[in-house]
């Protein structure tokens, strides 16, 4: 009989000492996967804040050559077998790669999420579980559902933005107020820099760039608010002040 149903992938098992190097290409593939993020969100990668998908795992080749204890060649390798064999598709550039598992939801969703059969028995188990006064995996995952595509609305990145720039800027702390990222003001500059073509890693860099530059400056720390950060033109120019990557070339090979 054929063994069905779920196990616990404990991520950090990856750094323990039962996983001995190297890995085989099983055990690869399951830091893969396991390792994609859960949601959608922004990871710092080197002092960059790249937007990672659900089911995307920001990397590089050379992270994964030390965590695999393989070759570069055989990373290189393994990776394209992983893409002709359609299980993954990856975005390579001179910093990092951007890995997505295809069909995530099949290695990591509820068994919902996957499809159960039997739709009837789903909706059965849930009426026992809420008369019985237990809190239903099932039913929390409907609303994880229903709110894995917040973030990409533009309240969503809103939020995220301005909730970044609250903390950059110590806003979040005891006794003040922060920026609300409902304000219809600032959700018009965001949306009017979205419709340029900027992304959330645009924004992420003018914020870091500009906390750097005035937060300790009693006379320009004021400015750091969003009508004066995403306003077309002030954008443009701190876009354009933003130094080169340092670390490009000493990855070239990426």
């Amino acid at each position: 009989m054929k063994n069905k149903g779920w196990v616990k992938l404990w991520r950090d098992q990856f750094s323990n000492w039962v996983s001995k190097k190297p890995f085989c290409d099983g055990y690869a593939w399951s830091y893969l996967y396991g390792q994609a993020n859960h949601k959608k969100g922004m990871v710092n990668f080197r002092n960059e804040y790249i937007e990672v998908e659900r089911g995307q795992h920001l990397t590089s080749k050379l992270k994964l050559q030390e965590i695999f204890g393989w070759t570069y060649r055989h990373v290189d390798s393994f990776l394209k077998a992983l893409e002709n064999d359609k299980n993954i598709t990856y975005r390579t550039t001179n910093r990092y790669i951007l890995i997505t598992i295809v069909n995530y939801n099949k290695y990591q969703g509820s068994e919902e999420q996957n499809g159960e059969q039997n739709g009837e028995q789903v909706k059965n188990r849930r009426r026992t579980d809420v008369e019985r006064g237990n809190t239903n995996k099932n039913v929390k995952n409907d609303k994880n559902v229903k709110n894995v595509k917040k973030e990409d609305t533009l309240s969503g990145r809103c939020a995220l933005i301005i909730s970044y720039l609250n903390e950059k800027t110590g806003r979040k702390e005891k006794g003040k107020r922060g920026f609300d990222p409902k304000n219809e003001s600032t959700m018009d500059f965001i949306r009017a820099r979205f419709n340029e073509g900027r992304t959330v890693k645009d924004f992420i860099d003018v914020i870091d760039k500009k906390v750097k530059d005035w937060l300790t400056d009693d006379k320009m720390h004021k400015w750091l608010r969003p009508s004066t950060l995403f306003g077309r033109t002030n954008f443009e120019n701190y876009i354009n002040e933003l130094e080169p990557d340092k670390y490009a070339k000493y990855l070239k090979k990426e």
